[in-house]
């Protein structure tokens, strides 16, 4: 840890030194490219050679570990299952986020709580959330208080429809409210004008929505695709809630044993605890990395303009249908989309019409026939190009369908929105009645209540535990101030080579990285002493918040008048000193935002730790909470300790949230950022 730490210290040094712009950006490009562009191309190389435990150099083997993968059929059937899930739940979070965006919009005491409501589901960690519906739904081995109130036979470890099902649900819950808050954002550029001719013209609620969508299209659809790319390395909550899921009848395979959730970032995580062989698993990698850069170019051709928009979408289609049939297995019936898709794109812009018939007409054949796969061959008969190329190609097309209109009643839209907000009441009262119950009771008895619970977890080390977390959240602040706060500026004012290279991999290492990124980071953090180490999961943490954080604290040095910076140089001031001893002290309300978002997000991470950290004394407050909660097959659950360390934990995070709310919102942020006489 120590030599990775003080090259870190010397380049912060260096732009005290040399005082020069280009110093500033200077760490936070080390640190990017050592947590996003080094595994990536660790991974690469490593792909290539046979290397494991017990040798101390790789062996070049060629392409050896690919052609195993070609060979694992169980790999094959986990990314059908991993695309399936992806778009159900990408599907369900952007219709009932905009549906409740569209509730929420007109702001008033009621949507205010309402929002409210929604951000607690969002603020409290997912592994304290996941595994408070995994006691409601599971319990202990299927006695739950679900099954015991609805009298039904519900087990996340035996019935694979309900663990898939279960999964996507809870998975849906935990995005809606911050894509509830995204969308809210977008309808709140809409102008009021629009709603007064709505009004006018006595449109419903189905043709206001329409009509609202189409205001903010070009940021919502780049925003759902987005969603999707997301969902694809989803881990947490499926890992937490049902593990891999029970085995399906056509997952007993040599090489990977895939149960209804083994999605692609949980069969990782497997292959990491059990592979020994550091190029296989590296090739693992790359080919899951190679998956997730196909829906990630989606989104981002999403969002150019017709009609280089069209080409690029038909041709990435075409591709993901050759790359992806290659390794799943080819059907004649798709030559026909490939072909169309392939062809079509040099018929723009002669023959519009033609070319929007034809590729509808593909569009549909493609649904029907993987359709008929399905229901033919069940998982099996799942193409996962589909899943990317109908989205994408509906939402590039834009098809305009003829126009309808009705209105839902006043009640029925207030029952939906109290609906919505139920599960978030639900959840944390039951966290914290579970937190006074007994050992082993899944219905806590309001006449037999005990604070034992709280006695023991604190007896157990969980002070010791949050205050590992509070250790890395001060590493995180330290890196975050002296890195990533200097790029923002670099990039907010100068606009250089070296920050807008930065700031480009910053953004696009929050789309790609995931589980196919943190297992070769491991290997790399390994070999330079930074596993087992706060510093090192602090590093990464830093680099997953950096994107807010640039954000946010580039539109403040943005916004503050160039009169400033004038005023400061007649006075001698260098652009580093103008930085720390203008900026700086002016930025704190919003630094402070961006700090507590930071420390939320130490708070908050689960995969990170639990890849990175193996000494029992360094283990942070997620993964002492999980001990008590376990995987969904442990025989040492102990939900009444879990919902008391929860309730513990979650805590500071309220008072935390209160503190900043007061922080952001200071008298000295002016409308554009800083005002001044």
């Amino acid at each position: 840890m120590l030599p990775a730490l003080l090259v870190i210290i010397a380049l912060v040094s260096l732009q005290f030194v040399v005082r020069k712009n280009w110093t500033l950006g200077l760490p936070a490009f080390l640190i990017v490219l050592l947590t996003i562009v080094g595994p990536v191309l660790w991974a690469l190389f490593i792909s290539f050679t046979s290397y494991g435990v017990y040798q101390e150099r790789p062996i070049f083997v060629g392409f050896y570990n690919y052609s195993k993968i070609l060979q694992d059929t169980g790999f094959k059937l986990s990314l059908k299952l991993t695309v399936l899930w992806s778009f159900l739940r990408a599907s369900l979070e952007i219709s009932l986020s905009f549906l409740l965006a569209l509730k929420l919009r007109k702001s008033s005491r009621t949507t205010r709580l309402a929002l409210l409501l929604l951000a607690l589901g969002w603020f409290v960690p997912s592994f304290i959330t996941v595994s408070g519906w995994r006691a409601f739904i599971q319990g202990y081995g299927g006695y739950s208080l679900l099954n015991i109130v609805l009298g039904t036979g519900v087990d996340l470890t035996l019935n694979p429809v309900q663990a898939f099902l279960a999964t996507l649900l809870v998975s849906v819950w935990q995005s809606i409210p911050f894509s509830t808050m995204i969308i809210v954002g977008m309808l709140g550029r809409v102008s009021g004008e629009l709603d007064d001719m709505m009004r006018l013209d006595g449109a419903g609620d189905f043709a206001g929505a329409t009509l609202l969508l189409g205001e903010i299209r070009h940021l919502m659809i780049p925003y759902a695709l987005f969603q999707l790319a997301r969902a694809t390395k989803e881990f947490t909550s499926v890992f937490l809630l049902s593990g891999n899921g029970p085995l399906l009848p056509e997952g007993f395979t040599p090489q990977t044993l895939v149960g209804s959730t083994s999605f692609a970032g949980v069969v990782l995580f497997r292959k990491f605890a059990a592979v020994k062989d550091y190029g296989l698993l590296s090739a693992y990698t790359v080919f899951a990395g190679g998956f997730a850069i196909l829906w990630i170019l989606g989104a981002v051709f999403s969002r150019n303009s017709v009609p280089a928009r069209h080409r690029q979408i038909l041709f990435l289609s075409a591709v993901a249908h050759l790359f992806l049939g290659a390794y799943t297995g080819w059907s004649f019936w798709f030559l026909v989309p490939v072909t169309a898709y392939s062809l079509l794109p040099f018929t723009i812009p002669r023959h519009r019409r033609l070319f929007r018939f034809a590729v509808g007409a593909s569009v549909i054949y493609e649904v029907v026939m993987n359709i008929v796969k399905i229901s033919l061959e069940g998982v099996s008969g799942i193409v996962p190009a589909s899943f990317l190329s109908v989205p994408l190609i509906l939402l590039s097309m834009r098809y305009r369908f003829p126009p309808i209109d009705f209105t839902l009643p006043r009640w029925l839209k207030s029952s939906l929105l109290i609906l919505s907000l139920l599960p978030t009441i639900f959840l944390v009262a039951y966290i914290l009645l579970l937190s006074f119950s007994g050992e082993g009771e899944i219905i806590p008895s309001l006449n037999a209540l005990t604070v034992s619970n709280y006695q023991r977890v604190v007896g157990d080390g969980l002070l010791n535990s949050i205050l590992n977390t509070l250790k890395t959240a001060l590493w995180s602040f330290v890196i975050i101030l002296g890195t990533i706060t200097p790029l923002a500026y670099l990039f907010a004012t100068k606009k250089g080579l070296l920050a807008k290279t930065t700031a480009s991999l910053v953004l696009l290492g929050s789309l790609y990285t995931g589980m196919h990124t943190l297992l070769p980071l491991y290997f790399i953090f390994r070999g330079i002493g930074l596993t087992d180490s706060f510093f090192g999961v602090a590093l990464v943490i830093t680099v997953q918040s950096a994107p807010l954080a640039l954000l946010v604290l580039g539109g403040f040095f943005a916004s503050v008048p160039r009169e400033l910076r004038e005023i400061s140089r007649v006075d001698g001031l260098s652009g580093i000193g103008y930085l720390w001893r203008v900026l700086f002290p002016l930025s704190l309300p919003v630094v402070g935002g961006v700090l507590t978002y930071v420390l939320v997000s130490c708070w908050s991470s689960f995969t990170l730790p639990l890849i990175m950290l193996n000494r029992s004394e360094m283990m942070p407050f997620s993964l002492k909470v999980f001990s008590y909660a376990g995987e969904i097959r442990s025989y040492y659950t102990s939900w009444n300790l879990f919902a008391a360390a929860s309730v513990i934990g979650t805590v500071p995070l309220l008072l935390l949230f209160r503190i900043a709310r007061s922080m952001i919102y200071s008298p000295g942020l002016g409308d554009r950022g800083v005002g001044y006489d």
